[in-house]
Formats: C-alpha cells, sequence, structure tokens
C-alpha cells in the first residue's frame, strides 16, 4: 500500500478540520491517523488477528489450532509432559530487516519443582527465524527450538536450567543456531519481575505483548502486558542475521514445549513485516484504514474540483 507524502497530508488534514464541524473532532481524529500510520510500498505482512485459517503455516509436531475464550489460537505446546511443537510460515520472507509483534498467553502451569526453581510449570515459547525448512522443531526442555541451526531465536522462558546459564525462572534471552545456553554469566539475557512470583511469570494466565525489530543492524525486544509499546527496548544485540542464516530470506515463526514441568503455551495473534518499520502500540484495524482512507479520498477530489470550480469563476 502506498503512502501520501507529508505535503499532500497537511493538505488534506486541514481540509477535513475547515470541513467537519466540531461535532465530528472524532472523525477528523480518525481520518487523521488513518493518513499517518501507513504500510511502505512494496513491503510484505503476516497478519494473524486470530488463528481460525493456517492454510500460509506449516505446524509441526505437538502445535495445533484449538478454540480458547481468546478465540482460535495457535497452542505450541499443551499441558503435558514432554510436548514439541513449532509453526512456520510455509514459504520464506524477508528477514534482512524486519519488525514483529504478537501477543501470547500461558495458562494451566504445573509440574515437579527441582533446577532450583520455586514455581511450577515450564518452558516458554521463542520466535525464530531460520532458514533449515518448515517442518522442524526442536526437544522438549529445549523449549522446542534446540539444535535449529542456522537461526536465531528470542525466548521468553519460564523454567530456570541452572546447566543453561539461566538467570532466573522468568526471563527473555536472545539465542544462536539453537543453542540455548547463555554462557558464564548469562550474556544477551533480562529477567523480567520476581521469578519467585507466580503474577510477575510469564505464565500467569494474562496477554502479553512483545515487539521484536531488526534494522539491519540492531535486534531489539520490548514487552508489556497492558499493550502500550515501551520507548525503549528490554533487550537489544547488535546482530548480522543474514551472515547468520546465510541468505536473506528466511522461515519466521514461533517454537515451544514441555519436560517434566508443563502449560499451555497458545499464541493469539501475530503480525510481521518484512522491512524494518516499528509496529505501533494498537495497530489500526483494517476497517478504520479503508474508511478512513476512502473519505480522504472523497475530500481530496471535492478540494480539487473546488479549486477547478475558483479557477473557472476567475476567468470568467
Amino acid at each position: 500500500m502506498k503512502s501520501l507524502n507529508g505535503q499532500t497530508i497537511a493538505k488534506v488534514i486541514s481540509a477535513i478540520s475547515r470541513r467537519f464541524s466540531p461535532a465530528n473532532s472524532r472523525v477528523c481524529a480518525a481520518l487523521s491517523l488513518a493518513a499517518i500510520i501507513t504500510v511502505p510500498a512494496g513491503a510484505t505482512t503476516i497478519s494473524f488477528s486470530d488463528f481460525s485459517d493456517v492454510s500460509s503455516l506449516t505446524l509441526n509436531g505437538d502445535a495445533i489450532t484449538t478454540t480458547t475464550s481468546d478465540g482460535a489460537v495457535l497452542r505450541l505446546a499443551s499441558a503435558v509432559t514432554w510436548q514439541s511443537g513449532s509453526a512456520f510460515g510455509t514459504n520464506t520472507i524477508n528477514a534482512a530487516g524486519f519488525s514483529t509483534y504478537f501477543t501470547f498467553r500461558i495458562t494451566n502451569p504445573g509440574g515437579e519443582l527441582f533446577d532450583d526453581n520455586t514455581i511450577s510449570g515450564a518452558d516458554g515459547v521463542v520466535f525464530v527465524i531460520q532458514s533449515m525448512g518448515s517442518s522442524i522443531g526442536g526437544g522438549g526442555m529445549g523449549i522446542g527450538y534446540a539444535n535449529i541451526s542456522p537461526s536465531v531465536g528470542v525466548e521468553f522462558d519460564t523454567w530456570h536450567n541452572p546447566g543453561l546459564n539461566d538467570p532466573s525462572s522468568n526471563h527473555i534471552g536472545i539465542d544462536i543456531n539453537g543453542n540455548l545456553d547463555h554462557g558464564a554469566g548469562s550474556p544477551d539475557t533480562v529477567n523480567v519481575g520476581n521469578d519467585s512470583v507466580r503474577e510477575d511469570g510469564f505464565d500467569n494466565g494474562n496477554i502479553w505483548h512483545s515487539w521484536i525489530d531488526y534494522n539491519g543492524t540492531t535486534l531489539q525486544i520490548r514487552i508489556s502486558e497492558n499493550g502500550v509499546r515501551p520507548d525503549d527496548p528490554i533487550l537489544s544485540k547488535d546482530l548480522n542475521i543474514p551472515s547468520i542464516l546465510g541468505v536473506t530470506n528466511a522461515y519466521v515463526g514461533f517454537t515451544s514445549g514441555t519436560g517434566l514441568d508443563w502449560g499451555d503455551h497458545d499464541i493469539l495473534t501475530w503480525e510481521y513485516r518484512d522491512a524494518f518499520n516499528p509496529i505501533p502500540s494498537v495497530p489500526l484495524p483494517a476497517a478504520v484504514w479503508l474508511f478512513g482512507s476512502g473519505l480522504l479520498g472523497i475530500i481530496w477530489v471535492s478540494m480539487h474540483k473546488n479549486a477547478a470550480v475558483s479557477r473557472q469563476v476567475l476567468t470568467d
């Protein structure tokens, strides 16, 4: 979809303010937003408002679609032991620069307590970019991501594995080539909340929102529970993703797994833009964009007609 240039937007918004009464200020605001929030021409977008149609995805292992109170969701791993599931786009897409936003919910955590963990439930979700193929998945306790190489993964981990140098039982980490061992000092990870408090964890039953952006140089991750995109990333790392993958186009998707502990790991919505174009807190629904674009078009035509009439009067 092509976007209007700044000068045109300014003229159209000015026209809106003149032609609509104060009583219609909400319409003016909606049209103004529709005019300035656009997707660059030529960009390819993956968009799932739910997962009632997964014909463009390849589901592997224990991944399924199911209906919950959130609607049709993508369940990567269910609340039973030793699950491993993944879902990737069936076709490759540009990963040399991208922006993605998704929501997930982890419910029904349970299991045994060991490895210094004080709260049951495992293992989390990983957003993955990889060049192996769409029909792959890793081991359960490896969050479904272990040994997928070449790849880049962003893990939302709900279990503390001391042998993998996890910093806590609720953290985000950046992983390379299917290796979840963070190394001494747990670099490229960040703790989220208090891992001894269930309400702070990714498996607290709430909806979590995540934004991941890559501008060709730096990978940035943002997270929130309220849907508001944070100004600053919670974790970032300089990476050459095409060099790691060996290609610029890749398969993108998610993995999850369980071991002796478990949880229902659901992806609720997902948008992926194959260019660096950060997604706002609450993307405008397509219907709002079409409504706004249509009225903007009518006003733009009206402006030209009025200009033509004015020129005719001056020449008479």
